[in-house]
């Protein structure tokens, strides 16, 4: 357990160094999320009780979809790791006194992690000060905070887990681009990335 600690506070301290690409990403975050709520809010003028939620939870569910995008992005893979499985170097990886699974999962948790780290402070701090219903709610209750937690953490792992099965599967195909575009499709559409999922029949 410990050498994958170790190997979790490397990769983690060489995301944090990404602070230029970071700042950009929040930037990018913050209005992609201001125009996402726009447009539904244009949806909303028309027929407000059309709609499973009210409009101030929708735009906490996309401030807290926009602040914590890293840990849940389905597009985001390492090509090291694809490049290391189409050009013979896995072989190297193989021979180390460690196992591969759990490294690429404890490489890939970290990698996500430090790049939340970077970003969603800033967003959450920006969206709690916009005025109602614009911006970022508090929950209810502590209950509904701590499922809330605990449901961004098994999130979390269920996506690190289905991001390591593509990654097996360039193992038989080497070829990561069929896979990697139909299964980033698909769980994009699944997690509620484009369509909350309150609003699913």
């Amino acid at each position: 357990m410990k050498k994958y600690f170790c190997f979790f506070r490397i990769r983690f301290i060489n995301g944090l160094q990404y602070r230029a690409a970071a700042l950009a990403g929040v930037c990018t975050q913050f209005f992609w999320g201001a125009l996402t709520i726009l447009m539904f809010s244009a949806f909303y003028k028309s027929a407000p009780d059309a709609f499973p939620m009210p409009f101030e939870a929708l735009s906490s569910y996309i401030w807290l979809q926009q602040a914590f995008l890293s840990l849940f992005m389905t597009w985001f893979y390492e090509t090291q790791i694809f490049d290391s499985i189409t050009q013979g170097h896995i072989a190297y990886e193989l021979c180390r006194p460690i196992d591969l699974y759990g490294m690429w999962f404890i490489r890939n948790m970290a990698n996500r992690l430090s790049r939340a780290a970077l970003r969603c402070l800033p967003i959450l701090l920006v969206a709690a000060l916009l005025p109602a219903p614009w911006g970022l709610s508090l929950s209810h209750s502590p209950g509904a905070f701590l499922l809330f937690v605990v449901s961004m953490l098994m999130g979390f792992l269920v996506l690190v887990a289905m991001s390591m099965l593509i990654y097996i599967s360039v193992f038989y195909s080497m070829s990561p681009l069929g896979i990697r575009t139909l299964a980033t499709s698909v769980m994009e559409f699944l997690s509620g990335a484009i369509i909350p999922l309150p609003f699913f029949p």
